[in-house]
């Protein structure tokens, strides 16, 4: 759109620029037409002491009739500046016209804040205990309304009883690629932990963490069955 609007814009410009120059020949036109009124005239009006001989008369009808071709061609001059004059406004009302209308984009682009994407969904999860390995697992969706990922990583914290930090582990999604509407399972191991009451779980791309919402039905609290 915006790009639509940039040669609009420059179309009008040309458009007025080349007006502009036909204005300027056309006056400078009719500025010769003045002189050579001026000069017919002063001919016409000149001393009557070369009208005897049988010639003098064709002569002044000559006179004449070169004065009056003159004077009639003034309507046409200035028919042709009226129209160059409706020309000139029409090109700069519309440039007027696009010039609003890219202010009125702008202002709405600025005033619209970027919207996020759709949080990842947390669509199922469990955890399994084998010695001193903490496993976690589940399903991760990224919504319609989300955008595409790659290289999505979920971090899980253990905590104790007290609700201290105990130990993490991480591990990439099993689909390294996730478009809207796509799913993905994880699993992630935490290794060398003893007494764990309950555990959360992150999703990471590098360094910044990914908002996510727990979309599960039936949540487990490891709580309940890790002692």
């Amino acid at each position: 759109m915006d790009g639509v609007l940039l040669i609009l814009t420059t179309l009008s410009l040309a458009a007025a620029a080349g007006f502009g120059v036909l204005s300027w020949r056309v006056g400078r036109e009719e500025r010769e037409r003045t002189r050579a009124r001026v000069a017919a005239l002063s001919a016409a009006m000149g001393p009557e002491g070369s009208s005897h001989g049988p010639g003098a008369v064709d002569a002044a009808v000559d006179t004449r009739v070169a004065v009056g071709s003159v004077f009639d061609r003034t309507g046409e001059g200035l028919r042709g500046r009226a129209m160059i004059t409706l020309a000139v406004g029409v090109v700069m009302a519309v440039a007027i016209v696009i010039g609003a209308l890219i202010g009125v984009r702008s202002a709405d682009t600025a005033a619209s804040p970027a919207q996020a994407p759709a949080p990842l969904e947390l669509m199922s999860m469990r955890y399994q205990r084998q010695g001193t390995t903490l496993t976690v697992s589940g399903l991760v969706r990224n919504p319609a309304a989300g955008a595409s990922m790659n290289g999505v990583t979920a971090v899980v914290f253990a905590f104790n009883g007290s609700g201290a930090f105990v130990a993490s582990g991480r591990a990439p999604l099993d689909f390294s690629a996730l478009k809207p509407g796509e799913e993905s399972p994880f699993v992630v191991s935490v290794p060398n932990v003893g007494s764990v009451a309950r555990y959360r779980v992150t999703f990471r791309n590098g360094d910044s963490v990914i908002r996510h919402i727990d979309r599960r039905t039936n949540q487990v609290q490891l709580a309940q069955a890790v002692r």
